[in-house]
């Protein structure tokens, strides 16, 4: 009985560390009422809600690769994952209110992108999990996704770049899919040109954003092209890798390795 009270202890205690980091991040949009509106914060509700959702039923994965046994604390990198997701989550609000200031959904947008790779150091210097990583990309295609919704509806970008936002979904989902039914999955192989072509919408986005900027129609589409082809490119690799149709000789895994 001892050392089944034992084992459930860290999944209760980090049960009741996510519900302190949900109480946060609800009392930080409720802060932000005043000077955003109702109508800001009650639209940073909804991916708020879907990054918590993603979060708590990935967290019996909050242990490092290769190490099955669940840790109760969240750690300090997970921690700025969160609070990435949240900045991308408060960034939503645009799509339904005046930003109070022009260059608000701009910082909102880089804080949630620039502090990737600051949660990405962190995560080396004390510890890696399974659910880090897999947050680390939610996150990522969260702010993709919301930035270009948002710039789109400000004029900035053509609709057809909402294709970047949604690409890491429609990966993900056909994953999780294989998965339920049985079929393999791969982990994927190292990539040296992954990184720079999430940084591609990372600046796509982020030029988009800036206020009196370049609009559609001029450089700015063209550079969002080429990085939603090489994006694009990317991803269809990755997913041949980790289904397999490329060839592989490895053994398939449980879960495919987040895109990072």
């Amino acid at each position: 009985m001892a050392d089944s009270e034992s084992a459930a202890s860290p999944g209760s205690r980090l049960r009741l560390r996510f519900a302190g980091v949900v109480m946060l991040g609800v009392l930080g949009l409720a802060a932000l009422w005043r000077t955003f509106g109702s109508t800001w914060v009650l639209a940073a509700v909804a991916p708020g809600a879907y990054l918590a959702a993603y979060a708590w039923t990935n967290r019996s994965a909050n242990h490092p690769p290769g190490d099955e046994r669940p840790e109760s604390r969240l750690g300090p990198a997970n921690a700025i994952t969160l609070f990435r997701g949240w900045l991308a989550s408060v960034l939503a609000g645009a799509l339904a209110a005046a930003p109070p200031h022009p260059w608000i959904p701009v910082a909102l947008f880089a804080g949630a992108v620039g502090l990737d790779a600051v949660d990405g150091a962190v995560a080396r210097r004390t510890r890696e999990t399974v659910l880090g990583a897999r947050l680390d990309g939610a996150t990522d295609a969260l702010a993709v996704l919301v930035g270009a919704a948002v710039a789109v509806a400000l004029g900035a970008l053509p609709a057809w770049y909402l294709l970047a936002g949604g690409v890491w979904y429609a990966y993900a989902g056909s994953l999780w899919r294989r998965r339920r039914t049985g079929a393999p999955v791969y982990e994927l192989p190292p990539s040296r040109i992954r990184p720079f072509v999430g940084t591609a919408q990372f600046a796509v986005v982020t030029l988009a954003l800036v206020p009196n900027g370049v609009g559609e129609g001029s450089p700015l589409t063209a550079f969002a092209a080429l990085a939603l082809a090489a994006l694009l490119a990317s991803f269809a690799r990755d997913w041949a890798a980790a289904t397999g149709r490329l060839g592989r000789e490895d053994p398939p895994i449980a879960a495919g390795r987040s895109r990072d």
